[in-house]
């Protein structure tokens, strides 16, 4: 058992060091190698389709989920680098930081549509959705900004893009009221719908 969230991080970035790409895991939200087969899973939810508009947090691993996001025609909602606003891509774009950092400016009070699904990676997460970050908090504002400002839609789902080994069983000891809960894990290997988990005690 962890006494903490940094003692998590600490034992994922070691663990998975050798499944990433550059640059390395530690302080980051790990860039594994097989990213893009598990963002290619965005694919097979049910809720992406009906979804109008998907936002991303900028974070390397989630590249191949942007990419994705453009080349199905849907509006790309996403935060830019340390919090420091929200922009909107469209059409044949390729979603690279310096892309995002270049699109047009979010005012969240004025998207037409709403969002239905909400991108993140992870250091950790469990089968009960719960999620940990790098340490900055900057994936729980995202989500909380969003909530604050009407943008989801009442049924958005939480996905999290996820190496096999940064999913847990039971790490909801460590949490807090705030922390938002995901609802679907994809890794390289599976889709997770985490609902049928959050009730076991």
């Amino acid at each position: 058992m962890f006494k903490s969230k940094e003692e998590v991080r600490e034992f994922v970035w070691k663990k998975i060091e050798p499944f990433c790409t550059f640059p390395p895991p530690y302080r980051r939200i790990p860039n594994f190698k097989n990213a893009k087969k598990a963002c290619e899973r965005i694919r097979e939810l049910e809720e992406y389709w009906k979804s109008e508009v998907v936002f991303s947090a900028p974070d390397s691993v989630l590249l191949r989920l942007r990419e994705v996001v453009l080349e199905d025609g849907k509006t790309l909602l996403v935060a830019l680098p340390k919090m420091t606003g929200f922009a909107i891509l469209k059409g044949n774009v390729k979603p690279t930081i310096e892309a995002m950092k270049r699109a047009e400016k979010a005012e969240l009070t004025k998207l037409r549509e709403k969002v239905g699904v909400f991108a993140q990676g992870c250091v950790a997460i469990d089968l009960k959705g719960n999620r940990i970050g790098k340490g900055s908090g900057f994936g729980d504002r995202e989500y909380e900004i969003l909530k604050k400002n009407k943008v989801l839609t009442k049924d958005a789902i939480f996905v999290v893009v996820a190496h096999e080994l940064q999913v847990f069983s039971d790490l909801s000891y460590l949490m807090r009221e705030h922390d938002a809960k995901a609802d679907v894990i994809l890794t390289p290997e599976k889709t997770i719908r985490l609902r049928e988990f959050k009730d076991i005690k």
